[in-house]
Protein backbone atom coordinates (compact mmCIF):
# COMPACT_ATOMS: atom_id res chain seq x y z
CA UNK A 1 0.00 0.00 0.00
CA UNK A 2 1.09 3.26 -0.91
CA UNK A 3 1.93 6.01 1.77
CA UNK A 4 -0.62 8.28 2.66
CA UNK A 5 0.00 12.32 2.19
CA UNK A 6 -1.86 14.95 3.66
CA UNK A 7 -4.04 15.87 0.70
CA UNK A 8 -4.90 12.20 0.61
CA UNK A 9 -6.51 12.18 4.04
CA UNK A 10 -8.34 15.24 3.47
CA UNK A 11 -9.32 13.85 0.27
CA UNK A 12 -10.71 10.66 1.95
CA UNK A 13 -12.77 13.03 4.76
CA UNK A 14 -14.25 14.46 2.09
CA UNK A 15 -15.07 11.16 0.41
CA UNK A 16 -13.39 7.61 1.28
CA UNK A 17 -14.33 6.28 -1.95
CA UNK A 18 -12.18 9.39 -3.84
CA UNK A 19 -9.36 8.16 -1.82
CA UNK A 20 -9.66 4.74 -2.31
CA UNK A 21 -10.12 5.35 -5.98
CA UNK A 22 -7.10 7.77 -6.44
CA UNK A 23 -4.91 5.19 -4.68
CA UNK A 24 -6.39 1.84 -6.82
CA UNK A 25 -7.70 3.37 -9.68
CA UNK A 26 -6.20 6.77 -10.75
CA UNK A 27 -6.98 6.67 -14.54
CA UNK A 28 -10.65 6.98 -13.76
CA UNK A 29 -10.26 10.87 -12.54
CA UNK A 30 -10.96 13.46 -14.97
CA UNK A 31 -8.10 15.27 -16.29
CA UNK A 32 -6.67 18.50 -14.65
CA UNK A 33 -7.87 21.31 -17.78
CA UNK A 34 -5.60 24.22 -18.22
CA UNK A 35 -7.52 26.50 -16.13
CA UNK A 36 -7.13 24.14 -13.51
CA UNK A 37 -3.16 23.86 -13.97
CA UNK A 38 -3.23 27.94 -13.30
CA UNK A 39 -4.90 27.93 -9.86
CA UNK A 40 -2.39 25.56 -8.32
CA UNK A 41 0.44 27.89 -9.82
CA UNK A 42 -1.16 30.57 -9.02
CA UNK A 43 -0.80 28.95 -5.70
CA UNK A 44 2.65 28.06 -5.60
CA UNK A 45 3.49 31.37 -6.60
CA UNK A 46 1.54 33.08 -3.15
CA UNK A 47 3.59 30.17 -1.05
CA UNK A 48 6.51 31.41 -1.97
CA UNK A 49 5.63 35.21 -1.29
CA UNK A 50 4.15 33.81 1.83
CA UNK A 51 7.99 32.89 2.50
CA UNK A 52 9.39 36.14 3.16
CA UNK A 53 7.71 36.41 6.14
CA UNK A 54 9.96 34.17 7.40
CA UNK A 55 13.36 34.71 5.77
CA UNK A 56 16.54 33.11 5.86
CA UNK A 57 14.81 29.68 5.78
CA UNK A 58 15.87 26.68 4.46
CA UNK A 59 13.67 25.02 1.68
CA UNK A 60 13.57 21.41 1.02
CA UNK A 61 14.56 21.24 -2.76
CA UNK A 62 14.07 17.72 -3.43
CA UNK A 63 12.86 15.56 -6.83
CA UNK A 64 8.80 15.04 -5.71
CA UNK A 65 8.90 11.78 -5.65
CA UNK A 66 12.02 11.57 -3.37
CA UNK A 67 10.54 11.43 -0.58
CA UNK A 68 12.93 9.53 1.82
CA UNK A 69 15.76 12.49 1.06
CA UNK A 70 13.23 15.26 1.78
CA UNK A 71 12.43 13.76 5.09
CA UNK A 72 16.02 13.04 6.21
CA UNK A 73 16.98 16.91 4.59
CA UNK A 74 13.95 18.07 7.00
CA UNK A 75 15.76 16.18 9.89
CA UNK A 76 19.22 17.38 9.04
CA UNK A 77 17.78 20.77 8.96
CA UNK A 78 16.25 21.05 12.35
CA UNK A 79 19.42 19.25 13.23
CA UNK A 80 21.49 22.19 12.21
CA UNK A 81 19.62 24.75 14.28
CA UNK A 82 17.65 25.81 11.34
CA UNK A 83 14.58 28.28 12.26
CA UNK A 84 12.58 28.13 9.60
CA UNK A 85 11.87 25.27 6.88
CA UNK A 86 9.67 25.71 4.03
CA UNK A 87 8.15 22.51 2.35
CA UNK A 88 9.11 20.57 5.88
CA UNK A 89 8.73 17.34 4.80
CA UNK A 90 7.86 14.40 7.75
CA UNK A 91 6.43 11.18 8.23
CA UNK A 92 5.05 9.48 10.87
CA UNK A 93 2.71 6.06 11.16
CA UNK A 94 2.49 6.02 6.85
CA UNK A 95 1.60 9.56 6.37
CA UNK A 96 3.63 11.98 4.52
CA UNK A 97 3.10 15.65 4.86
CA UNK A 98 5.17 18.89 3.30
CA UNK A 99 4.43 21.75 5.85
CA UNK A 100 4.72 25.00 3.92
CA UNK A 101 6.23 26.68 7.12
CA UNK A 102 8.07 25.20 9.67
CA UNK A 103 9.18 28.03 12.19
CA UNK A 104 10.21 28.56 15.86
CA UNK A 105 11.43 31.64 17.60
CA UNK A 106 15.01 30.08 18.66
CA UNK A 107 16.45 27.00 18.78
CA UNK A 108 15.22 26.41 22.35
CA UNK A 109 11.66 27.19 20.95
CA UNK A 110 8.70 24.54 19.70
CA UNK A 111 8.12 24.59 16.45
CA UNK A 112 4.93 26.15 14.88
CA UNK A 113 3.07 25.36 11.55
CA UNK A 114 1.98 27.54 8.71
CA UNK A 115 -0.20 26.62 6.39
CA UNK A 116 -0.69 28.82 3.38
CA UNK A 117 -3.31 28.85 1.26
CA UNK A 118 -4.50 31.23 -1.96
CA UNK A 119 -8.37 32.10 -0.53
CA UNK A 120 -9.30 35.09 1.75
CA UNK A 121 -10.11 32.99 4.97
CA UNK A 122 -10.19 30.41 6.72
CA UNK A 123 -12.32 27.57 5.75
CA UNK A 124 -13.41 24.57 7.49
CA UNK A 125 -11.23 22.29 5.41
CA UNK A 126 -8.01 24.40 6.23
CA UNK A 127 -8.43 22.86 10.17
CA UNK A 128 -8.61 18.97 9.08
CA UNK A 129 -5.67 20.10 6.76
CA UNK A 130 -3.62 21.22 9.38
CA UNK A 131 -4.65 18.97 11.86
CA UNK A 132 -2.87 16.21 9.81
CA UNK A 133 0.24 18.55 9.36
CA UNK A 134 0.70 18.75 13.53
CA UNK A 135 -0.28 14.90 14.17
CA UNK A 136 2.23 14.11 12.03
CA UNK A 137 5.37 16.36 12.94
CA UNK A 138 4.07 15.49 16.89
CA UNK A 139 4.58 11.96 15.68
CA UNK A 140 7.30 12.31 14.00
CA UNK A 141 9.45 13.78 17.46
CA UNK A 142 9.19 17.62 17.11
CA UNK A 143 7.62 19.80 20.09
CA UNK A 144 5.05 22.02 18.53
CA UNK A 145 3.31 25.03 19.83
CA UNK A 146 0.84 26.18 17.23
CA UNK A 147 -0.65 25.68 14.03
CA UNK A 148 -1.78 28.64 11.78
CA UNK A 149 -3.18 30.02 8.40
CA UNK A 150 -2.35 32.10 6.41
CA UNK A 151 -4.71 33.42 4.07
CA UNK A 152 -4.93 36.31 1.26
CA UNK A 153 -6.15 39.94 2.91
CA UNK A 154 -8.55 41.54 -0.26
CA UNK A 155 -8.41 44.81 1.57
CA UNK A 156 -4.49 44.88 0.09
CA UNK A 157 -4.16 47.14 -1.68
CA UNK A 158 -1.25 47.35 -4.31
CA UNK A 159 1.93 49.00 -4.12
CA UNK A 160 2.03 48.26 -0.45
CA UNK A 161 1.73 44.12 -0.06
CA UNK A 162 3.22 44.50 3.66
CA UNK A 163 -0.61 43.42 4.50
CA UNK A 164 -1.25 41.04 2.15
CA UNK A 165 -1.34 38.21 4.42
CA UNK A 166 -4.00 37.32 7.09
CA UNK A 167 -2.18 35.10 10.10
CA UNK A 168 -4.87 33.35 11.69
CA UNK A 169 -3.89 31.15 14.83
CA UNK A 170 -6.13 27.87 14.85
CA UNK A 171 -4.38 25.71 17.50
CA UNK A 172 -7.63 25.39 19.83
CA UNK A 173 -9.73 24.93 16.32
CA UNK A 174 -8.22 21.71 15.43
CA UNK A 175 -7.91 20.15 18.82
CA UNK A 176 -10.88 17.90 18.18
CA UNK A 177 -9.39 17.18 14.62
CA UNK A 178 -6.33 16.12 16.07
CA UNK A 179 -8.33 13.61 18.73
CA UNK A 180 -9.90 11.87 15.96
CA UNK A 181 -6.90 11.24 13.62
CA UNK A 182 -5.43 7.59 14.74
CA UNK A 183 -8.94 6.31 14.30
CA UNK A 184 -8.95 8.42 10.90
CA UNK A 185 -5.76 6.79 9.57
CA UNK A 186 -6.45 3.44 10.57
CA UNK A 187 -9.45 3.50 8.96
CA UNK A 188 -8.69 4.38 5.73
CA UNK A 189 -5.37 2.06 5.87
CA UNK A 190 -7.93 -0.35 6.35
CA UNK A 191 -9.80 0.58 3.40
CA UNK A 192 -7.14 1.09 1.16
CA UNK A 193 -6.15 -2.31 1.99
CA UNK A 194 -9.18 -4.15 0.59
CA UNK A 195 -10.13 -5.11 -2.88
CA UNK A 196 -13.47 -4.07 -2.69
CA UNK A 197 -14.30 -0.31 -3.66
CA UNK A 198 -16.54 1.47 -1.35
CA UNK A 199 -20.16 2.18 -1.46
CA UNK A 200 -20.61 5.44 -0.85
CA UNK A 201 -23.05 7.13 -2.48
CA UNK A 202 -23.12 10.03 -4.42
CA UNK A 203 -23.76 13.58 -2.37
CA UNK A 204 -22.77 17.27 -1.51
CA UNK A 205 -19.46 15.98 -0.37
CA UNK A 206 -18.69 15.32 -4.69
CA UNK A 207 -18.59 19.46 -4.73
CA UNK A 208 -17.59 20.33 -1.17
CA UNK A 209 -15.06 21.83 -0.41
CA UNK A 210 -13.39 21.04 -3.60
CA UNK A 211 -14.75 19.80 -6.88
CA UNK A 212 -14.24 15.82 -6.87
CA UNK A 213 -12.07 14.71 -9.90
CA UNK A 214 -13.75 11.55 -9.83
CA UNK A 215 -17.47 12.95 -10.13
CA UNK A 216 -18.25 11.91 -13.91
CA UNK A 217 -17.34 8.13 -13.21
CA UNK A 218 -19.62 7.99 -9.91
CA UNK A 219 -22.15 9.88 -11.70
CA UNK A 220 -22.23 7.74 -14.58
CA UNK A 221 -22.41 4.56 -12.89
CA UNK A 222 -25.72 6.05 -10.82
CA UNK A 223 -27.29 6.50 -13.95
CA UNK A 224 -28.13 10.32 -13.49
CA UNK A 225 -30.56 11.22 -16.59
CA UNK A 226 -28.84 13.46 -18.51
CA UNK A 227 -31.13 16.09 -17.23
CA UNK A 228 -32.27 15.61 -14.23
CA UNK A 229 -33.19 17.33 -10.61
CA UNK A 230 -29.50 18.27 -10.57
CA UNK A 231 -30.31 20.76 -13.44
CA UNK A 232 -33.38 22.67 -12.08
CA UNK A 233 -32.30 26.04 -12.48
CA UNK A 234 -31.42 28.18 -8.66
CA UNK A 235 -32.60 24.90 -6.56
CA UNK A 236 -31.72 24.64 -3.37
CA UNK A 237 -28.99 21.67 -3.23
CA UNK A 238 -30.33 20.65 0.02
CA UNK A 239 -33.89 19.98 -1.81
CA UNK A 240 -31.97 18.76 -4.70
CA UNK A 241 -30.50 15.91 -2.55
CA UNK A 242 -33.86 15.54 -0.53
CA UNK A 243 -35.12 14.46 -4.06
CA UNK A 244 -32.43 12.03 -4.85
CA UNK A 245 -32.68 10.25 -1.57
CA UNK A 246 -36.46 10.04 -1.91
CA UNK A 247 -35.46 8.80 -6.12
CA UNK A 248 -37.18 11.45 -7.47
CA UNK A 249 -34.30 12.77 -9.28
CA UNK A 250 -35.87 12.21 -13.13
CA UNK A 251 -37.64 14.99 -14.09
CA UNK A 252 -40.95 12.96 -15.55
CA UNK A 253 -41.54 12.47 -11.58
CA UNK A 254 -41.58 15.88 -10.37
CA UNK A 255 -44.71 18.11 -9.37
CA UNK A 256 -43.63 21.27 -11.64
CA UNK A 257 -46.59 22.72 -9.14
CA UNK A 258 -43.86 22.31 -6.42
CA UNK A 259 -41.30 24.89 -8.14
CA UNK A 260 -41.06 28.35 -8.87
CA UNK A 261 -42.53 29.90 -12.36
CA UNK A 262 -39.23 29.37 -13.97
CA UNK A 263 -38.76 25.82 -12.02
CA UNK A 264 -41.78 24.33 -13.09
CA UNK A 265 -41.12 25.69 -16.97
CA UNK A 266 -37.92 24.16 -17.20
CA UNK A 267 -39.67 20.68 -15.83
CA UNK A 268 -42.76 21.10 -18.29
CA UNK A 269 -40.56 21.75 -21.24
CA UNK A 270 -38.08 19.37 -20.75
CA UNK A 271 -40.88 16.36 -20.34
CA UNK A 272 -42.73 17.55 -23.49
CA UNK A 273 -40.16 18.32 -25.82
CA UNK A 274 -41.51 21.91 -26.02
CA UNK A 275 -39.73 25.28 -26.18
CA UNK A 276 -41.86 28.14 -24.11
CA UNK A 277 -41.72 31.70 -25.44
CA UNK A 278 -43.68 34.99 -24.70
CA UNK A 279 -42.83 37.07 -27.46
CA UNK A 280 -45.63 39.83 -26.09
CA UNK A 281 -43.48 40.26 -23.18
CA UNK A 282 -40.29 39.83 -24.92
CA UNK A 283 -41.67 42.79 -27.32
CA UNK A 284 -42.23 44.55 -24.24
CA UNK A 285 -38.54 44.35 -22.78
CA UNK A 286 -37.07 45.52 -26.49
CA UNK A 287 -39.03 48.77 -26.61
CA UNK A 288 -36.61 50.01 -23.87
CA UNK A 289 -33.65 49.86 -25.99
CA UNK A 290 -32.25 51.93 -28.65
CA UNK A 291 -30.66 51.94 -31.39
CA UNK A 292 -27.29 52.32 -31.72
CA UNK A 293 -26.81 48.80 -30.24
CA UNK A 294 -23.06 48.00 -29.22
CA UNK A 295 -22.66 44.73 -27.95
CA UNK A 296 -19.76 44.57 -25.54
CA UNK A 297 -18.00 41.49 -23.39
CA UNK A 298 -14.90 41.38 -21.25
CA UNK A 299 -12.14 39.01 -20.99
CA UNK A 300 -10.60 39.63 -17.40
CA UNK A 301 -8.09 38.19 -14.58
CA UNK A 302 -8.26 38.19 -11.24
CA UNK A 303 -4.53 38.03 -9.68
CA UNK A 304 -4.54 36.95 -5.92
CA UNK A 305 -1.58 38.87 -5.64
CA UNK A 306 -2.04 42.61 -6.99
CA UNK A 307 0.32 44.05 -9.70
CA UNK A 308 -0.68 47.46 -10.23
CA UNK A 309 -1.87 50.82 -9.10
CA UNK A 310 -4.93 50.96 -6.42
CA UNK A 311 -5.46 47.30 -7.57
CA UNK A 312 -6.55 44.76 -4.57
CA UNK A 313 -6.54 40.87 -4.33
CA UNK A 314 -8.66 39.05 -7.23
CA UNK A 315 -10.11 42.33 -8.21
CA UNK A 316 -10.99 41.79 -12.01
CA UNK A 317 -8.69 42.97 -14.21
CA UNK A 318 -9.72 43.44 -17.84
CA UNK A 319 -7.52 42.71 -20.56
CA UNK A 320 -9.41 42.16 -23.51
CA UNK A 321 -12.97 43.29 -24.96
CA UNK A 322 -14.83 42.77 -28.10
CA UNK A 323 -17.23 45.27 -29.21
CA UNK A 324 -20.07 44.73 -32.20
CA UNK A 325 -22.12 47.65 -33.41
CA UNK A 326 -25.18 47.85 -35.20
CA UNK A 327 -26.46 51.42 -35.75
CA UNK A 328 -29.85 50.69 -36.78
CA UNK A 329 -32.02 47.55 -37.50
CA UNK A 330 -30.98 47.88 -41.33
CA UNK A 331 -26.76 48.80 -41.27
CA UNK A 332 -23.95 46.23 -41.08
CA UNK A 333 -22.36 44.83 -37.95
CA UNK A 334 -19.09 47.10 -37.00
CA UNK A 335 -16.78 45.55 -34.57
CA UNK A 336 -13.85 46.83 -32.90
CA UNK A 337 -11.70 45.02 -29.96
CA UNK A 338 -9.01 45.51 -27.85
CA UNK A 339 -6.47 42.32 -26.38
CA UNK A 340 -3.20 43.33 -24.06
CA UNK A 341 -0.73 41.87 -25.20
CA UNK A 342 1.91 42.62 -22.24
CA UNK A 343 2.68 41.46 -19.01
CA UNK A 344 1.87 45.20 -18.17
CA UNK A 345 -1.24 46.84 -16.66
CA UNK A 346 -3.98 46.94 -19.49
CA UNK A 347 -6.48 49.31 -17.80
CA UNK A 348 -6.11 52.52 -19.31
CA UNK A 349 -5.57 51.33 -22.87
CA UNK A 350 -8.44 49.51 -22.73
CA UNK A 351 -9.88 52.20 -21.15
CA UNK A 352 -8.80 54.58 -24.38
CA UNK A 353 -9.90 51.58 -26.78
CA UNK A 354 -13.49 51.89 -25.09
CA UNK A 355 -14.35 55.22 -25.48
CA UNK A 356 -12.81 55.27 -28.95
CA UNK A 357 -15.05 52.72 -29.89
CA UNK A 358 -18.61 52.24 -27.94
CA UNK A 359 -21.06 54.76 -29.53
CA UNK A 360 -21.76 57.80 -27.06
CA UNK A 361 -25.67 57.09 -27.32
CA UNK A 362 -28.04 53.90 -27.60
CA UNK A 363 -27.68 51.00 -25.86
CA UNK A 364 -25.07 48.90 -24.84
CA UNK A 365 -25.49 45.09 -25.07
CA UNK A 366 -24.16 42.69 -22.48
CA UNK A 367 -25.19 39.18 -21.11
CA UNK A 368 -25.07 38.80 -17.57
CA UNK A 369 -24.71 42.80 -17.51
CA UNK A 370 -23.27 43.18 -13.61
CA UNK A 371 -20.36 41.90 -14.65
CA UNK A 372 -19.40 44.46 -17.35
CA UNK A 373 -20.92 46.80 -15.10
CA UNK A 374 -18.34 46.03 -12.06
CA UNK A 375 -15.72 46.52 -14.87
CA UNK A 376 -16.54 49.68 -15.87
CA UNK A 377 -17.60 51.35 -12.65
CA UNK A 378 -13.82 50.33 -11.16
CA UNK A 379 -11.87 51.19 -14.57
CA UNK A 380 -14.12 54.81 -13.87
CA UNK A 381 -12.49 54.87 -10.46
CA UNK A 382 -9.11 54.12 -11.51
CA UNK A 383 -9.04 56.36 -14.85
CA UNK A 384 -10.53 59.94 -13.61
CA UNK A 385 -9.42 60.91 -16.76
CA UNK A 386 -12.50 58.71 -18.42
CA UNK A 387 -14.61 58.60 -15.76
CA UNK A 388 -17.72 60.10 -17.40
CA UNK A 389 -17.42 58.33 -20.47
CA UNK A 390 -17.25 54.71 -18.94
CA UNK A 391 -19.92 55.30 -16.89
CA UNK A 392 -21.90 56.54 -19.34
CA UNK A 393 -21.47 53.58 -21.09
CA UNK A 394 -22.31 51.48 -17.85
CA UNK A 395 -25.14 53.43 -17.00
CA UNK A 396 -26.60 52.43 -20.68
CA UNK A 397 -26.39 48.67 -20.26
CA UNK A 398 -29.24 46.36 -20.86
CA UNK A 399 -29.30 42.58 -20.13
CA UNK A 400 -30.77 39.81 -22.40
CA UNK A 401 -30.16 37.38 -19.92
CA UNK A 402 -33.33 38.08 -18.04
CA UNK A 403 -35.60 38.31 -21.19
CA UNK A 404 -34.34 34.80 -21.67
CA UNK A 405 -35.00 33.64 -18.29
CA UNK A 406 -38.13 34.87 -17.96
CA UNK A 407 -39.73 34.48 -21.39
CA UNK A 408 -37.99 31.69 -23.08
CA UNK A 409 -37.11 28.02 -22.72
CA UNK A 410 -35.64 25.24 -24.54
CA UNK A 411 -35.10 21.53 -23.26
CA UNK A 412 -31.40 22.19 -24.77
CA UNK A 413 -30.99 25.24 -22.53
CA UNK A 414 -30.52 21.89 -19.39
CA UNK A 415 -31.83 23.83 -17.01
CA UNK A 416 -28.90 26.66 -17.91
CA UNK A 417 -29.30 30.23 -19.30
CA UNK A 418 -25.83 30.85 -19.82
CA UNK A 419 -24.76 32.42 -23.45
CA UNK A 420 -22.53 29.32 -23.86
CA UNK A 421 -26.21 27.02 -23.88
CA UNK A 422 -28.71 29.37 -25.04
CA UNK A 423 -26.83 30.20 -27.95
CA UNK A 424 -26.76 27.00 -29.47
CA UNK A 425 -30.29 25.72 -28.14
CA UNK A 426 -31.45 28.61 -30.16
CA UNK A 427 -29.21 29.93 -32.86
CA UNK A 428 -27.84 25.97 -33.89
CA UNK A 429 -24.80 24.31 -33.53
CA UNK A 430 -23.16 27.69 -35.36
CA UNK A 431 -23.36 29.29 -32.37
CA UNK A 432 -21.39 26.11 -30.39
CA UNK A 433 -18.76 26.86 -27.85
CA UNK A 434 -17.36 22.76 -28.85
CA UNK A 435 -14.05 22.56 -29.95
CA UNK A 436 -12.75 26.38 -29.79
CA UNK A 437 -9.28 26.07 -28.41
CA UNK A 438 -11.03 28.72 -25.60
CA UNK A 439 -13.95 27.76 -24.85
CA UNK A 440 -14.88 29.82 -21.55
CA UNK A 441 -13.65 32.46 -19.40
CA UNK A 442 -11.32 30.16 -17.14
CA UNK A 443 -9.63 29.41 -20.12
CA UNK A 444 -9.34 32.54 -21.31
CA UNK A 445 -7.58 33.32 -18.61
CA UNK A 446 -4.74 30.47 -18.35
CA UNK A 447 -3.85 31.32 -21.70
CA UNK A 448 -3.91 34.89 -21.42
CA UNK A 449 -1.16 33.98 -19.12
CA UNK A 450 0.99 32.12 -21.60
CA UNK A 451 0.57 34.52 -23.73
CA UNK A 452 2.29 37.32 -21.47
CA UNK A 453 4.55 34.76 -20.54
CA UNK A 454 7.97 36.36 -21.67
CA UNK A 455 9.09 32.84 -22.43
CA UNK A 456 6.46 32.10 -24.82
CA UNK A 457 8.01 32.11 -28.45
CA UNK A 458 6.64 35.03 -30.68
CA UNK A 459 4.95 31.93 -33.14
CA UNK A 460 3.16 30.44 -29.70
CA UNK A 461 1.94 33.98 -28.75
CA UNK A 462 0.47 34.88 -31.90
CA UNK A 463 -1.68 31.32 -31.84
CA UNK A 464 -2.51 32.34 -28.44
CA UNK A 465 -3.57 35.55 -29.26
CA UNK A 466 -5.63 34.50 -32.36
CA UNK A 467 -7.78 32.04 -30.07
CA UNK A 468 -8.12 34.65 -27.55
CA UNK A 469 -9.69 36.71 -29.94
CA UNK A 470 -11.81 34.26 -31.29
CA UNK A 471 -13.08 33.06 -28.37
CA UNK A 472 -14.24 36.67 -27.26
CA UNK A 473 -15.66 37.72 -30.28
CA UNK A 474 -17.60 34.37 -30.31
CA UNK A 475 -19.33 35.65 -27.24
CA UNK A 476 -20.67 39.39 -29.08
CA UNK A 477 -21.61 37.37 -32.32
CA UNK A 478 -23.22 34.90 -29.67
CA UNK A 479 -24.94 38.17 -28.44
CA UNK A 480 -25.38 39.77 -31.53
CA UNK A 481 -27.08 36.53 -32.70
CA UNK A 482 -29.81 35.96 -30.10
CA UNK A 483 -31.26 39.68 -29.88
CA UNK A 484 -31.59 39.30 -33.66
CA UNK A 485 -33.76 36.37 -32.89
CA UNK A 486 -35.55 38.45 -29.41
CA UNK A 487 -36.34 40.84 -31.92
CA UNK A 488 -37.51 38.56 -34.96
CA UNK A 489 -39.89 36.60 -32.44
CA UNK A 490 -41.37 39.91 -30.72
CA UNK A 491 -42.72 41.11 -34.12
CA UNK A 492 -44.91 37.45 -34.00
CA UNK A 493 -46.77 38.99 -30.83
CA UNK A 494 -49.84 37.41 -30.43
CA UNK A 495 -50.68 38.46 -26.71
CA UNK A 496 -50.44 35.08 -24.99
CA UNK A 497 -47.69 32.57 -24.17
CA UNK A 498 -47.05 29.26 -26.16
CA UNK A 499 -45.09 26.26 -26.23
CA UNK A 500 -43.93 25.37 -29.41
CA UNK A 501 -43.60 22.02 -30.27
CA UNK A 502 -39.61 21.08 -31.13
Amino acid sequence: MRQLSKSKVVLGLQCPKALYLSSHHPKLADEVTESQQAIFDQGHAVGLLAQRHFPDGILIDVPYDDLQLAVEQTHDAIARGALNIYEATLSHDGVLVRVDILTRKTQGHPWDIVEVKSSTQVKDVHLSDAAVQMWVCEGAGLKMSSASIMTINNQCVFPDLSGLFNLTDVTKQIDEHLGQMPTVIATFKKMLASKTVPKDDIGPHCDDPYGCSFKSHCWTSKKIPEISVFDIPRLADSKKWKLYAEGTFELEKLDSGDFNKIQARMIECTVSKKRFLDSTAISKELRQWTFPFSFLDFETIGYAVPRYEGQRPYQQLPFQFSCHVRRSKESELEHCEYLHMTDTDPRESICKALVDSVPASGSVIAYNMGFESMVLKALAEAFPKYRSKLLNIANRLVDPLPVFRSHVYDPKFRGSFSIKTVAPAILGGAASYGGMAVGDGSEAQAVYLRMIDTSSNPSEKDVLRKNLIEYCTKDTMAMVGLVDWLFRVSEGSHGEDKCVPL
